[in-house]
């Protein structure tokens, strides 16, 4: 896979920190990996494990940013409000379960789809984009490992590609890609790209500083919970875009996206990015 690390000099990493973060602190029996890049100096200034920021693993509902960018740029999404698709019951097939947000059950647009993390919108949206372009897109975008089979390694069984199945990414390339996304460097339409970025707003303080991101969270086997939270902040005239993950070392674990966003918060605030 093409990386545009290579070009970068790790070694000259700097911090912006405000005070030292031990970073191990927060990963209690589990393995962490932070980033932040600053895209004005076209650099990492602060990674936490890299190895393990190397590591491919699920994206998760993480992958509804690349999905939403496809979606408006196949025309397929119109804009926040449209289309508003209705639920049915048959897409829930294990039945509605503790975790899973009550608009699950609901109709639900673009902006809700990403607000309260639809699976079954991603997956209508997914099937009406179609396996073969997803897989186009996915090439061009450089995104992850590009395995949209759905397969896994022990099994010939259908899952969901994205869903702790077949497709793969790693902290560094979300980087990449959250760098070529924020620049307009995908080969996308820029109303994509907007429409997208629109929706992914977190919080916006006066106008001055903006938080965009997506969590993504699942369990690989014998039930090792992973997590995610990947956006940027804008600030300054400037991106900073930053990856944050986690993944337990023992089985039975919870969703880790929340505390992989609880982390990030306080890594960047310490960063002072926030």
């Amino acid at each position: 896979m093409k990386s545009f690390f290579y070009v970068l000099m790790l070694s000259s990493l700097t911090t912006y920190a405000k005070e030292n973060i031990n970073y191990k602190d927060y990963y209690k029996n589990s393995q962490g990996c932070f980033i932040l890049f600053d895209v004005k100096k076209n650099k990492i200034v602060e990674e936490y494990n890299e190895k393990f920021c190397k590591e491919q693993m699920p994206p998760n509902s993480t992958f509804k940013i690349p999905l939403s960018i496809i979606g408006f740029d196949k025309k397929i999404l119109k804009d926040e409000k449209n289309p508003e698709w209705k639920f049915k019951e048959e897409y829930l097939t294990n039945g509605f379960q503790s975790w899973m947000p009550v608009q699950w059950k609901e109709a639900n647009t673009p902006s809700s789809w990403l607000k309260y993390s639809v699976l079954w919108y991603s997956q209508e949206l997914a099937n009406k984009i179609g396996t073969e372009s997803i897989k186009g897109y996915l090439n061009k975008f450089d995104y992850g490992n590009m395995d949209f089979s759905g397969k896994t390694e022990k099994n010939n069984v259908s899952t969901i590609p994205w869903v702790d199945s077949s497709l793969k990414i790693s902290a560094e390339n979300q980087i990449q890609f959250l760098k070529n996304f924020v620049l307009k460097k995908l080969p996308v339409s820029d109303y994509s790209i907007e429409m997208t970025k629109k929706l992914l707003l977190i919080d916006q303080n006066n106008s001055k500083i903006s938080l965009f991101g997506k969590t993504g969270a699942g369990f690989m086997e014998k039930r090792i919970a992973h997590g995610w939270f990947i956006g940027w902040v804008e600030k300054e005239n400037n991106s900073y875009l930053f990856v944050s993950r986690i993944k337990d070392n023992l089985s039975d674990g919870e969703l880790n996206s929340v505390v992989a966003r609880e982390n990030a918060m306080k890594f960047l605030q310490k960063l002072d990015i926030l």
